[in-house]
């Protein structure tokens, strides 16, 4: 096991993927408390579907510069807000000048953010359950290291005052505790697994729901937290993708460690890093990380 100050250490880098590049000094004026990031964020980026678009913020999908998935690289991002608008980050934008983005974005430019400003932070990956929707859907989020409070602190940095609207929110998006409408993949596969939770009730779409899109969201949690916070939709990998029926008993109790390894990521912190590389899920991943 690694000492705490190991893993606050390795949250508290950028990633490949988190690191504003050249475009850092954006970030110098940026408010130092994380309801403050979060309010900046929100006036950046805006979740691309047609129906929220229309009824919320009463926009089509073609005004906005829709990127859906979004950018891999925060450098890419940040670049592409700046051809949107090229005023300082804290300028909050119109709705239809906001990059459409998915959940993902929200959660990585937070984390990158928070990076900069040395506060240990990172991406997680699990299932929502306060969309309008009749299962949890697969949604990211930010966590970041409370010193004072000495805990991590999971924040949404996506629903907005717009989104919040006709909702029961009733609980604090800037302090998701146990017992919130969220749930991490590695918890949502164990509980699947043991037959205390419904798979059908979790899932990405309609017509995606069930174990595989939990072992998606599982394997992507492993990722995230090796700092490889991949889009959504990088389905790098045989073991992400592999049709259920063909899961070998290797497969099933591989999946099982890694979700262990995600729900205790701190206690497991040196198997967690040193195990995914070693893994074939984990090369591809590094693989193609490399390509981007």
């Amino acid at each position: 096991m690694a000492g705490n100050d190991q893993v606050l250490a390795y949250y508290r880098e950028q990633s490949v993927l988190t690191d504003p590049g050249k475009y850092a000094y954006l970030y110098a004026d940026l408010p130092r408390d994380v309801a403050g990031l979060v309010s900046v964020v929100q006036g950046l980026l805006i979740p691309p579907y047609t129906e929220l678009l229309r009824e919320g913020y009463g926009l089509e999908v073609d005004q906005i510069d829709n990127a859906l998935f979004g950018e891999r690289r925060t450098e890419a991002l940040l670049a592409r807000i700046l051809r949107r608008r090229p005023e300082p980050l804290t300028m909050r934008r119109p709705p239809v000048d906001r990059i459409g983005m998915i959940c993902r974005n929200f959660a990585v430019l937070l984390v990158s953010m928070l990076r900069y400003q040395g506060v240990p932070a990172r991406a997680r990956v699990g299932f929502g359950g306060y969309f309008r929707s009749p299962y949890a859907a697969d949604h990211r989020l930010a966590e970041y290291w409370d010193a004072t409070q000495e805990r991590w602190v999971r924040v949404d940095p996506m629903i907005d005052e717009v989104q919040q609207r006709g909702r029961d929110m009733g609980f604090n998006l800037l302090d998701m505790k146990a017992g919130d409408p969220f749930w991490l993949a590695g918890e949502v596969w164990w509980c699947c697994r043991a037959g205390e939770l419904e798979p059908w009730d979790f899932g990405d779409s309609d017509v995606d729901r069930g174990m595989p899109p939990i072992r998606y969201a599982l394997l992507q949690d492993f990722a995230y937290l090796n700092k490889l916070e991949m889009l959504r939709n990088d389905d790098w990998g045989a073991l992400i993708t592999k049709p259920e029926v063909e899961l070998t008993r290797e497969d099933l109790d591989l999946l099982d460690h890694i979700a262990l390894l995600t729900e205790n990521a701190d206690t497991h912190f040196d198997e967690l890093r040193t195990s995914f590389p070693q893994i074939a899920y984990g090369r591809t991943v590094l693989e193609n990380i490399a390509k981007v």
